[in-house]
Order: structure tokens, then sequence, then C-alpha cells
């Protein structure tokens, strides 16, 4: 796989295969440990409406979830672009490129509930076709793209998407027959009996194209399971309609042997118009169809191949992050190696600073896995400091917006200080999905000392110098990540201190958990 690189910025990776690295998600549920994509070099989403279109399908396949198949592509892998549209306002739209699609938002004042405001475009008909889609009627001409719609991107046998070409206009299989047409680079089509043992058949012709969907893709195009939506997992249809994700099928079912990982295998292909889908037999059940890397090709075709500008839209700033000073702070330094502490927007965590407040330890670690050391993202709203000179910021990492993450996982309450309130209201209805699941502070605080009506001071004295994770305040021992437990001597009981079902970790020198379930004091 070519690697694209826009100002020094590596744009196209490779597979996604290896990407995953283990952090841990919540003191709150202790040893929990859920599989998150690797953040370090991930481009940020550029639209909360392309979080939650990402979410829906891909965010139970990120945490691990459900093994099955990505619909756009663990996290965005070019910064948001503006691309010409003639029937966009302004002549252009937002976009945004994954490994297995684009997004993009055509009408900004369109209806947000729609499914249809953050749509993904007609990517596969115009790698097959040549038609670099410029407006709603206007095209500009080029050749079919010659990049391989599935295996390795080194095979020299498989078929590319100029192969599909001279297809388009193939007569439709007959519905219910077997499917066990073949197909190589050269655009030969072949019949292969013995390919009728996967049982694979013609499902259903679409009237519209005049071609027949293939059994297994109309299975899994009509398919249910784990989505994310309304800031919580639930069992639904995996797309709002059988064609949302994939459009109109544009060729028929071809049976072609590519190499996957090197290794020949019988792979069956159908472009439809937004996405190309494949069927490995070989693979597991939840990988048996998958979207092919269309976002990748089209990008390389539109970009590499054709030479097409490339226009960032500018919507964030990039940083790396030197420090995390506690739970919703953090020092970053931009390009030009200015440096600045910034303030998360709209959310408040516990102090770790004079008084330690209970989570705000385990507050502050949280942000220190997730952000200390990586790219972030820093969207501004209306103010540009808050009254201690900190840059108030939204802080987007990968496809998260961290700022709503902090509030979900019960890290962080809400606090609204307009005129900076952009996204308010994700954040109340994120917190209330954590106040009825009882995470974090919901569940651990007897009160949970978060979202206060006036803005928090910052932390006292300088500002600290870098380090990977916060410092909290004296005398606490680690054992006790959510509240302020002194260290002995003395050794304590459950009866000399005010605290009740807290995390507790080894060593745990009270002894507060001999149960060793990591819950200290329980009763009484």
């Amino acid at each position: 796989m070519s690697v694209t690189t826009i100002r020094g910025r590596q744009l196209v990776r490779a597979s996604s295969t290896g990407r995953w690295v283990q952090l841990l998600l919540s003191l709150a549920v202790l040893s929990a440990v859920v599989a998150w994509p690797s953040l370090a070099t991930a481009a940020p989403t550029g639209h909360d409406a392309f979080l939650d279109t990402w979410a829906r399908s891909d965010l139970p396949v990120a945490e691990g979830r459900v093994d099955r198949t990505w619909m756009w592509g663990p996290e965005p892998f070019t910064v948001p672009l503006r691309e010409p549209y003639v029937d966009a306002p302004g002549g252009t739209r937002l976009v945004q490129y994954f490994d297995k699609s684009r997004m993009e938002i055509t009408d900004p004042a369109a209806d947000r509930a729609s499914p249809w405001y953050v749509t993904n475009g007609l990517l596969a008909k115009e790698l097959v076709t040549g038609q670099l889609q410029l407006g709603d009627q206007t095209f500009q001409m080029h050749p079919p793209a010659v990049v391989n719609v599935a295996g390795d991107p080194d095979d020299p046998a498989a078929p590319t998407y100029a192969t599909f070409a001279a297809l388009l206009a193939a007569p439709p299989l007959p519905a219910g027959s077997a499917v066990t047409q073949t197909l190589d680079r050269a655009g030969q089509v072949g019949n292969d009996p013995a390919l009728a043992r996967y049982g694979v058949t013609a499902a259903l012709l679409v009237s519209e194209t005049g071609h027949t969907v293939a059994s297994v893709f109309w299975s899994f195009m009509n398919s249910r399971g784990t989505v994310y939506t309304g800031w919580r997992f639930r069992e639904d249809a995996l797309f709002p309609n059988p064609f949302y994700a994939t459009g109109f099928p544009i060729t028929e079912p071809y049976w072609t042997r590519v190499r996957v990982g090197g290794t020949p295998r019988d792979v069956l292909v159908q472009c439809f118009e937004r996405r190309c889908l494949t069927y490995t037999p070989d693979n597991p059940p939840g990988w048996q169809v998958e979207a092919g890397n269309v976002g990748q090709h089209y990008y390389r075709w539109r970009y590499e191949q054709l030479g097409q500008p490339v226009q960032e839209a500018g919507v964030y700033q990039l940083a790396t992050v030197t420090n995390v000073v506690d739970g919703d702070t953090i020092d970053v330094r931009f390009a030009d190696g200015r440096t600045a502490r910034v303030r998360l927007i709209g959310v408040d965590t516990p102090e770790v600073y004079g008084e330690v407040e209970c989570f705000g330890v385990a507050a502050s670690q949280f942000t220190a896995e997730w952000l200390a050391g990586k790219e972030v993202a820093l969207q501004r709203d209306v103010s540009e400091t808050d009254r201690y000179g900190r840059l108030l910021r939204y802080v987007w990492i990968g496809p998260y917006l961290f700022n709503e993450v902090l509030v979900r996982r019960g890290y962080a309450g809400v606090a609204t200080y307009p005129p900076d309130v952009t996204y308010a209201g994700r954040f109340v209805e994120a917190e209330r999905a954590a106040r009825e699941e009882r995470a974090g502070v919901w569940g651990i605080c007897p009160v949970p000392p978060v979202g206060r009506d006036t803005e928090p001071a910052p932390p006292p004295g300088p500002a600290p110098s870098p380090s990977p994770t916060p410092t909290p305040a004296p005398n606490c021992d680690p054992s006790y990540p959510t509240v302020c437990i002194p260290p002995p001597p003395p050794d304590l009981d459950c009866a000399d201190i005010p605290y009740r079902r807290f995390p507790v970790l080894p060593p745990d020198p009270h002894r507060f958990d001999p149960d060793r379930d990591g819950i200290g004091c329980e009763s009484g």
C-alpha cells in the first residue's frame, strides 16, 4: 500500500491489521480492559456528524464488542478536506476519507436527523467509470482506475476497477441461480461449476440498475447487530436501509482468484455505486463479507493518479500533548514550537490539587492514557481563552471527541459556560447516559464532585513541568486511586475512613480489600 503525505503528515496507511493497543478503560470497573485503535498518528474526525456516523457501526468494532468487518475503518486517514462540488453552498463541501469510503456533508443546513445528512460518495462508480463527480450532474471524464479492487495491492492478477468497466451492462443472473461465474484481471468472464460448493446464489434483482445482488451480500446488507446510537450500545439494523452504505449494484457478482496476505484465495467481488463488497469463505464468520478499501483506492486515484489539488479544510489545529495537568487540562506544543495550556471546553473532572476529590486521580490517569504524548486536534468555539489565560478548546483524537469521552465514561460532568456551547447538547446527553449506567463518578462517589456552576480555578502555582502523568496531592496512597487515604503508618481500618466501596489496587497496604475483588470497604 502506498503512503500519501500532505504537509508532512502520513495520511494513507497499510491494512488496519495490527493497529490495536490495550488501554485501561475505567478504574470504575477496575480490571475491565477494552481494545482501542492506536491513536498515536490517527487523523482526527472533522465534524461531530462524521463521529456519529462512524460510531454507529464501527465503535462496537473498535471496542471489541463485536467481531465483524469495519464499515468505515478504525479512524480517518486524512484531515478534513474541502472538495469542489458545484451544488454545495459556496461551491465546496466538507469531506473526510476513511479506509472504506468518504464521508461528506453537501448541505450543512440540512436536517441533522436525516441519515442522509452525512453521505458516502459514489466512489466505486466513479472508479469504475472514470467519471469524477463535481456536482449533481457535473462530471470530469478520466480513464477508469487501474487499482486492485480486492486482494493484495500488488497482486498482478487481481481485477481492477477498470476491469469492471466493460461489465456494467452485463445481463443479470437468474434469481436463485448459483453464482459460479469467474473474472480475471483482463476482464475475461468464465464459469467454474465447482464454486457452487460455497452456496452463493443470486438473491435479488434490483430494477434501478438491472443487476442482481449475491445472497451473501444481501444478507449482510439486511443484517442486525450491536450499534452505537443515542450514546448507548443497542441491537438494531446495521444500516438504516439495505442500500444506505452500498448504493445499488452496478455489476454482477464474480468469483476471482487473488492473493490475500500473499495466499491465493477464492474471493467473490461485487461492485455497488458506493462500495465494492467482497466475500472470502476462508475468513472467520464476522469477516467473510467485507467492504473493500474503496476510500483508500479512490483517494489514491483522485489525488495521486489524477493529480487533483488537495485543499485542507482548516477545521482544527494540530498539536502534541506534552503534559497532562489533570483530567480536563493539558499542555500542548504546536508544530512551530509554541506551547500552551489548554482547558477542555464544556467538561469538569474532579480535582487532584489541594483537596483530592473522589475519582480525581482516576480521571487524570484516564486523560494521560489517552492523550499523553499523542497528536491531537484542537477546535475552538467562540472564546479564545478563559480568564486564567488557558486556551479553550475541544480536543479530538482519532475519531473521538475526547471531551465527550470523558463525560460518557463518567470521568467528568458537564460544565457549560456560554458562549462556548457548540457541543453542550451532546455532552448533556452523554452525561445522562453515564448517570443511568452509574459510570465512573456516578457509581463510585457518594457525592459526585463534578458539574459545577462556576468555572473552576486552575491548579495553584506555576505550570507543572512536562510529565506523562499528573501528580496528585501528596500523602495519598496510589493503591486507592479514587479517594485520598494516606499510607501507613498508622494502619487504618474501614471504620477509620469515610469512604465505602472504592477501587483498590495492589498492594493494598491497609488491607481494605481482604477478598481481593478490587473493591475496598464493601460493607459497614
